[in-house]
């Protein structure tokens, strides 16, 4: 029976460099799927932001509040279903690329909407009739409370529940404003505070003790 002749040198160097090179392409396609994975991710939470700024951005406008941010958020998405149309599965690198992009523009859209909710929520409480708070009575402490958490959030970056919020005690605290009965020389007196003693007329210091003494209790003199 015959022996079987050893392989060759030449021909176990070609088998292990085969092997070698396998091992390195099985690798390389590991690490490739590993980053594929992470750029993936990073997109997903990229767009998970670009999501929520695009809601508070529809809300806010649909509240009345002007935004002026003017971003095309179609651009990106088209570019990258035309490239997985023509070559196929995008590139780590791509998919970083897009994912800052997304980040880009939900920060954009954000900074936006902060500029815009701070000049319309703040021209909102330029508006109310601050001087009739001294007529409201037992009332009054309540509707400054109300006031005091609409400054808070006029000053804050917007969230969906903030302009709900600001939304529904800004109405409640107009409506009761607009009750409040107009009297021209009591309201244009009012509207003076605060002044100095001797800016105030005669006619108006007794319109606070004789008429009004109920408002006259509520004002407080202090020397500067």
């Amino acid at each position: 029976m015959t022996e079987p002749q050893p392989v060759g040198l030449l021909v176990r160097a070609k088998r292990l460099t085969s092997l070698a090179r396998q091992a390195r392409e099985g690798a390389e396609a590991i690490q490739d799927h590993t980053r594929t994975e992470t750029a993936l991710d990073k997109l997903d939470g990229a767009l998970s932001e670009l999501e929520a700024a695009v809601k508070l951005e529809s809300k806010l406008v649909n509240s009345g509040v002007t935004s002026a941010s003017g971003l095309d958020l179609t651009k990106a998405p088209k570019d990258l279903q035309r490239h997985i149309a023509s070559v196929g599965r995008p590139s780590p690198q791509l998919l970083t690329a897009r994912a800052n992009d997304a980040a880009k523009a939900a920060r954009a859209l954000s900074d936006s909407a902060t500029t815009a909710w701070a000049t319309w929520s703040q021209a909102r409480l330029n508006a109310l009739p601050i001087d009739r708070m001294a007529r409201l009575g037992f009332e009054r402490r309540g509707v400054e409370l109300r006031v005091e958490s609409l400054k808070r959030i006029a000053g804050a970056p917007p969230t969906a529940d903030n302009v709900d919020t600001f939304l529904e005690t800004y109405e409640a605290v107009s409506s009761r404003l607009a009750k409040v009965t107009p009297e021209g020389p009591l309201d244009a007196l009012l509207a003076k505070l605060p002044c100095h003693l001797d800016e105030l007329t005669d006619d108006e210091l007794r319109l606070l003790r004789v008429e009004h003494p109920d408002i006259g209790a509520q004002i407080v003199l202090r020397v500067e």
